[in-house]
């Protein structure tokens, strides 16, 4: 799912909703949250990315993807 702005995401994101928003692929998506260049949480088989992670991921820039 796409989002209009900042405030209407959800608190915690998925990694096909980061993939949705920045208009990559599932897999370049995970790789980001793998090394770490966003911050994630693992819950049993799944990520989940709070938003505030996300929002400073996208103001900071990809620095190192």
């Amino acid at each position: 799912m796409t989002y209009a702005n900042f405030e209407t995401m959800p608190l915690v994101l998925s990694v096909e909703d980061i993939a949705d928003t920045l208009l990559i692929g599932r897999n370049k998506a995970y790789s980001l949250v793998n090394s770490g260049v966003i911050k994630a949480l693992k819950i049993g088989q799944h990520y989940r990315i709070p938003r505030d992670e996300f929002i400073k991921f996208v103001k900071n820039g990809v620095q190192n993807a």
